[in-house]
Parts: structure tokens; C-alpha cells; sequence
């Protein structure tokens, strides 16, 4: 049912507006509901008719138009930050991984000789300057070459290790880097 208020006014004036209707009953339903006087019965239906035909769909298509630029802007902002964070992470991930790879390089320098056979102490000459790892065995202290020598190992032994361990680490990041590749291809959900 139709009130009087502030709202039947504005609806009136926009249906005056739009020219649908009765220019001249509208105006005088107008002047009506301005001196706050009641309205007939007829002219009760006739306006619900009007607005229920052209205010109401007008209504809810500018509310979809709205609704829509509305999404449309908070899209654009979920992508902007989106963007930010994929370049932030890349940037991480790739400085993380130039490091890890750097390391592992250097490690892998120094372990190459120990597994062609080649022994470093005779060559004290080029030591310091190609292989600067094995360089600790000067610098650690007593106690820790004299621990090392009784478990049994030495310092080639251990540089050995750490390079088969981070070589171990590049495969296991490539195959996980594989599989969220792969289930991103597969998965319309993460696409």
C-alpha cells in the first residue's frame, strides 16, 4: 500500500520526468500529496500501477548498475593488491632461492675436489685462494679437529655432506615447485 511521504513524491516527479503517465493527473496527484490531502482511490491504484512499472525496474536496474561498477572497482583493488603480493613473493622467493643457489655453488666447488681424489694440503699455495673453505681447518679450534678426528670425519668429509644435502633441497623444491604447477593447471579453483 502507498503512503504518504517524502519517497511517493520523488516517484511522482521522476515519472513526470521520464513522461510516463498522465502529465496532467500526475501533477495533480502531486499537488496532492504536497498539501499533505488524501488521494482517491483511483488515483491510489492508478500511481502503485505507474511505479510498479517504471520506478521499481528502474530502481533495481540502477542498483544493479551500481552493484556491478561497485564489483568492478573492488576487482580492480583485489587484483591491484593480488599483483603486489605475487611480485612481493617472487621477488622473495627469488632472492631466497639466487642465495641458496650461490651457497650450494660455493659448497659444490669445494666438494668436487675431495670426490676426484685430490688432496689440497700439498697444494697450500692455491688453497686459499680456490678453496677458502678448507681454510676452517686453521681456524677452528683444537678441541673441535680434535672431536672431528675422534667420530672419524674431516672437514672434506662434512663439506661433502652439506653439498649432498642441499643438492638433496634442490630436488625436493623442484618436484614441490612441480606439483603446485601442476595442480594449478589441473585446478579450476586455484586457476
Amino acid at each position: 500500500m502507498i503512503t504518504v511521504d517524502e519517497d511517493l513524491i520523488e516517484h511522482v516527479l521522476y515519472l513526470i520526468d521520464i513522461r510516463k503517465g498522465d502529465n496532467g493527473r500526475l501533477t495533480y496527484i502531486l499537488n496532492m500529496l504536497q498539501e499533505d490531502r488524501p488521494l482517491y482511490t483511483s488515483d491510489k491504484k492508478y500511481l502503485e500501477s505507474l511505479i510498479a512499472m517504471y520506478v521499481e525496474p528502474s530502481k533495481r536496474k540502477i542498483k544493479r548498475q551500481q552493484s556491478v561498477e561497485e564489483l568492478k572497482t573492488e576487482l580492480a583493488q583485489v587484483k591491484q593488491r593480488l599483483e603486489r603480493y605475487e611480485k612481493r613473493g617472487y621477488k622473495k622467493a627469488i632472492g631466497r632461492k639466487s642465495i641458496f643457489f650461490f651457497v650450494t655453488f660455493f659448497f659444490g666447488w669445494h666438494a668436487i675436489v675431495p670426490l676426484l681424489g685430490y688432496n689440497l694440503h700439498y697444494n697450500q699455495d692455491i688453497n686459499p685462494y680456490l678453496f677458502p673453505l678448507y681454510q676452517l681447518n686453521a681456524v677452528l679450534p683444537s678441541q673441535v679437529t680434535t672431536i672431528m678426528a675422534q667420530l672419524g670425519i674431516s672437514l672434506e668429509q662434512i663439506i661433502v655432506f652439506v653439498w649432498s644435502a642441499m643438492i638433496l633441497t634442490w630436488i625436493i623444491l623442484g618436484f614441490v615447485y612441480l606439483v603446485k604447477f601442476m595442480r594449478s593447471r589441473y585446478n579450476p579453483v586455484l586457476h
